[in-house]
């Protein structure tokens, strides 16, 4: 596996997941669990290609979500 070289510090990345938050008019969101390239010397995170963009349509999709239900536009069902 080739080694990939942290951009800032120059420091070997390891695999690891992350998280990211948004925040957007008040309402926040999280994504848990995804896959990226992190410097263990200075923190950089980078991510594959492609993955940055599927980030932020999974954060405005859940903002959406997030919206309706402050509207109470979305019930949970209870059963």
């Amino acid at each position: 596996m080739k080694t990939i070289r942290c951009s800032d510090c120059g420091a070997e990345m390891e695999p690891k997941e992350v998280s990211q938050e948004y925040e957007r008019e008040g309402l926040r969101v999280r994504i848990d669990g995804i896959p990226a390239m992190v410097c263990p010397n200075c923190g950089d995170i980078s991510f594959a290609p492609g993955i940055a963009n599927k980030i932020v349509r999974a954060a405005n999709i859940l903002f959406e979500l997030t919206e309706e239900k402050h509207r109470g536009l979305l019930v949970a069902s209870t059963g």
